[in-house]
């Protein structure tokens, strides 16, 4: 963590960060006079004084407080100067640490004892934030009291405390709305490092979104922010923990943790880092060609592996990776689709997963049609354009009223994930962009965003996400939904796409 940032991006950051701020209305209001939501964070009073579990590492040197089991003191928080007036609505956390079971933790009144409510923790991911609904009578005594944190199912959970730069949003809080749209909402949120996820697949949709936004002249000041995400991992080599929260400096854990060089490349095409992802595809080639961890392959890797790897080739002008990245989306659409049905998954002994799940269709998707547009214009990939039509068609004839697809995209009956349906719809709208989908692709992305835009938060988080496949089959299939950052970084991408395609958008069959 001691070494010295390299130069050249983080002047950018610091001089794109002030022309940032200068270019924009105050944090607290938009230009009309409307108001943005506050985020009222809290002051831990007391805590069990648990350290960090052994071989996991808190983010960006921020902190983490424990909530444990009712046989230790609880998490114990106060707002010592909550605004008289102030009318907060929710409560929130977000999650500090890489969990793998599921929790209660319970919300009451330290001195009353009298229970707020719960917060219901399925396999969360770090970051993501949790609210609990709030009625006048909890604010009145929670100002008063303050609030008091414990378990009641589960093992011990990290919650983000405290630490430099870290956005209210992050903190344990209370919310209280504002006056400004839903949208303005996002786009505050996604402009600020409320919206950062873990490094890999995860953070790398937060970071296309960042950088796609920023070619919009009215959300210029976005390439900054991608600048300054940029920034918290890459300091003069790759500082991050993997998808466990585990430290994993200058390696790559997997093929999912590729995604954010794409990002990379796009703001500073000969770093030197790129090569740590090329070293690590290297790594992971098997005899026939594809790049995978071990005998799975899985539709992410068009995402995380062949988009990447055409924007290396592109800034280095290397014929062999260009055709090594339109291999990568090739063989998983030649393994993943059939005509009517899609897999996710794909082992060397011929065993399929995840059949027609939405999230894994979105990376196919977004994997071909953006590898395909950093490869335009070549003639030797016409075949993907012609699969791309042909996915595409089938994803659509899935799309459900509300303009989403449901977890699992032929069951009608199963709950929308909001972040597959963002990826389906990008990629829809991405095609349409560059030529090589018709206009009822761009409709269909646009009733999308309408449909996505009912499940933002008072304060622009994307919620109605399918939480992390970690939780398996079950945990997908169920009405669990979570606020997912990632998933923000993929309405990002649908906005910036629908908005640099004015219909009608040209189509070349």
């Amino acid at each position: 963590m001691g070494r010295k940032r390299r130069m050249p991006l983080v002047r950018r950051e610091i001089l794109g960060w002030s022309a940032m701020l200068l270019g924009l209305v105050t944090s607290d209001s938009v230009a009309d006079g409307r108001e943005f939501a506050r985020h009222l964070p809290a002051t831990v009073v007391s805590s069990s004084g648990l350290p960090v579990p052994a071989k996991q590492r808190a983010p960006f040197g921020w902190q983490v407080t424990t909530i444990t089991t009712a046989d230790r003191p609880p998490l114990v928080l106060r707002w010592d100067a909550l605004p008289e007036g102030a009318a907060p609505t929710h409560l929130r956390v977000a999650i500090g640490l890489d969990e793998r079971d599921e929790k209660i933790a319970e919300a009451f009144l330290p001195a009353s004892g009298r229970v707020i409510g719960t917060f219901d923790l399925r396999f969360v991911s770090q970051f993501q934030v949790y609210q609990m609904a709030l009625g006048p009578a909890d604010v009145a005594d929670i100002r008063r009291e303050g609030i008091a944190l414990r378990l009641t199912r589960g093992s011990d959970l990290e919650i983000l405390t405290g630490g430099p730069d870290i956005p209210e949003a992050l903190l344990p809080h209370l919310l209280v709305p504002g006056t400004a749209t839903l949208m303005e909402e996002f786009f505050a949120r996604m402009n600020s490092l409320a919206c950062v996820q873990q490094f890999g697949w995860m953070e790398g949709c937060v970071m296309d979104g960042l950088l796609d936004l920023a070619e919009l002249p009215r959300h210029a000041s976005m390439r900054a922010m991608a600048e300054r995400h940029l920034a918290l991992f890459f300091k003069g080599g790759l500082v991050y923990e993997n998808h466990v929260s585990a430290p994993s400096d200058d390696r790559i854990y997997g093929i999912e943790g590729t995604l954010p060089f794409a990002a990379l490349a796009r703001v500073e095409p000969h770093s030197p880092l790129l090569e740590l992802a090329i070293q690590a595809w290297g790594k992971r080639r098997r005899p026939t060609g594809s790049i995978q961890d071990g005998p799975h392959m899985s539709s992410e890797g068009a995402y995380t592996i062949a988009y990447p790897l055409a924007l290396i080739a592109g800034a280095r002008g290397s014929e062999a990776m260009m055709q090594d990245a339109l291999y990568q989306v090739r063989i998983r659409q030649a393994r993943f689709f059939d005509g009517s049905e899609f897999w996710r998954t794909y082992d060397d002994d011929g065993k399929r997963g995840n059949r027609n799940w939405a999230r894994g269709i979105a990376w196919q998707l977004l994997g071909l049609t953006r590898t395909l547009a950093v490869a335009r214009g070549r003639q030797d990939a016409g075949d993907l354009v012609i699969l791309l039509q042909r996915f595409a068609a089938w994803a659509m004839a899935h799309q459900r009223e509300d303009g989403l697809w449901s977890v699992i995209v032929d069951e009608s009956r199963l709950t929308p994930d909001t972040a597959g349906s963002a990826g389906i719809a990008a990629a829809l709208a991405l095609g349409a962009k560059h030529g090589w989908l018709d206009a009822d692709a761009r409709a269909a992305a646009s009733r999308t965003l309408t449909g996505l835009q009912g499940h933002l938060t008072r304060d622009g988080f994307l919620g109605g996400v399918s939480q992390s496949n970690k939780g398996g089959l079950e945990l997908q299939r169920s009405d669990y939904r979570a606020i997912y950052q990632m998933g923000m970084g993929l309405m990002a991408q649908l906005v910036a796409a629908l908005e640099t395609c004015e219909p009608p958008c040209e189509y070349k069959p």
